[in-house]
């Protein structure tokens, strides 16, 4: 009997809840993220897109027992209300059922948004039906142990300052006595990493950043932990492979996927299904039609900005094209051309002039126009990648013939 699962239920890339089969520990992370949920404080987790946040934050969540529900931001900033969102969020038909209070105080908090919900915390008297305190009143009742309010993507609302105020306001408001009761506290989740820094700029600053601790960023996948996805999920689907073959494929994914949770099981996702067309055996050779695959299902506007950069016509050194190989190299955040500088005279060294190679002017180039490359940091004169799946299509695209010391694009049918 075939107990194969379908390659989607096991390569999840966009996937919510968090697939428990695949799940991948992260302990420092864990650990942190635990302890922060003990303490009477709000939390803000952040990271790149496609890092794990919402698997973390929900494993960990579960392990501990603490009842949450989830808020999202995008909406708030739907609707111009956090607070509109956070109720809806807590007496939402599912939360409800899931939560087990009664449809009858479901229907007293839809009553006071008949009234009118609030805008901005700070500016409202806060009465008995005020609708915020009526939703935590009802979050308690059904379980009165600590309690998270999770404010999922927090990017959505960031450039809006009547948003950002008004969370500022909310998170004041909290150790209101009226509020502090309720024993709830609030988990901030999203991409921008200077939440706190936002926060030394307003009037709240010293009320705003003593309430909130922030965890360790939550950064890509080590190659273990890539591994340890693949072997979880080629098990599933009854793919063997062990040993150096396992080592090798781990470091190929890791190194093209930047470690990014989502891409790994998005690339895992494009590489199954042409290890299933090769009748569920794993070959190297299926490598090249997996990065083609996966390039141009999810990458493909990253593609076309990469290929519009490079040398527009063939020139015998090309090194334009050499400076953006070279990008893919780099191993920090923020570089100088001197690091450019130092890897192609590593990566390309008989092309290296006795003069200037003119990497200052092609940084300039790769940082300016419609689709830069990279962005300027002007203060400390450094650059960065503008967007990590650039680094990734780079990697994918470009290859170096070590015997003319060129750079060379893959030719993939489109």
């Amino acid at each position: 009997m075939n107990n194969r699962k379908e390659i989607n239920e096991v390569f999840t890339p966009r996937k919510s809840d968090v697939n428990a089969e695949m799940y991948v520990q992260r302990p420092a992370h864990e650990k942190s993220l635990s302890r922060a949920l003990k303490r009477d404080s709000h939390t803000l987790v952040f990271g790149e897109s496609g890092n794990g946040k919402s698997w973390l934050y929900k494993k960990v969540l579960e392990a501990e027992g603490i009842n949450y529900v989830v808020a999202n931001c995008a909406n708030a900033s739907r609707i111009g209300s956090i607070t509109q969102e956070i109720c809806k969020a807590i007496v939402s038909p599912g939360t409800v059922n899931k939560l087990g209070f009664s449809e009858e105080k479901a229907a007293e908090i839809n009553a006071c948004f008949a009234k009118g919900g609030l805008k901005h915390t700070g500016n409202y008297e806060i009465e008995d039906d005020e609708p915020l305190l009526r939703a935590f009143k009802i979050f308690n009742e059904a379980n009165s142990s600590k309690k998270i309010v999770v404010l999922d993507n927090l990017e959505s609302i960031f450039l809006s300052s009547s948003l950002m105020n008004e969370l500022a306001d909310i998170v004041i408001l909290l150790d209101d006595s009226r509020y502090s009761e309720c024993n709830i506290n609030i988990l901030i989740v999203g991409i921008p990493n200077g939440v706190l820094q936002y926060f030394s700029q307003t009037k709240n600053v010293e009320s705003v950043a003593n309430r909130i601790l922030e965890i360790q960023k939550v950064d890509g996948l080590d190659s273990g932990q890539v591994m340890e996805i693949i072997r979880k999920g080629f098990a599933q689907l009854q793919i063997p492979i062990t040993g150096n073959t396992l080592i090798s494929l781990s470091d190929h994914v890791h190194d093209i996927t930047l470690g990014i949770a989502q891409r790994v099981h998005e690339y895992c996702e494009a590489l199954a299904y042409e290890i299933g067309e090769n009748k569920w055996v794993y070959d190297k050779a299926l490598l090249n039609t997996a990065d083609q695959q996966w390039l141009m299902q999810g990458l493909r506007q990253c593609y076309q900005v990469v290929e519009s950069n490079l040398n527009s016509r063939a020139t015998a050194v090309a090194r334009r094209n050499q400076v953006i190989y070279c990008l893919a190299k780099i191993t920090v955040h923020q570089f100088e051309s001197s690091d450019i500088d130092a890897l192609i005279r590593k990566e390309f060294p008989t092309t290296v002039p006795a003069t200037n190679m003119g990497l200052g002017s092609i940084l300039t180039d790769l940082s300016s126009g419609d689709t830069p490359l990279i962005v300027k940091n002007d203060k400390a004169n450094t650059y960065s990648v503008k967007d990590p799946r650039y680094l990734m299509c780079i990697k994918i695209m470009l290859y170096k013939d070590s015997s003319a010391e060129q750079v060379v694009k893959k030719k993939f049918s489109r």
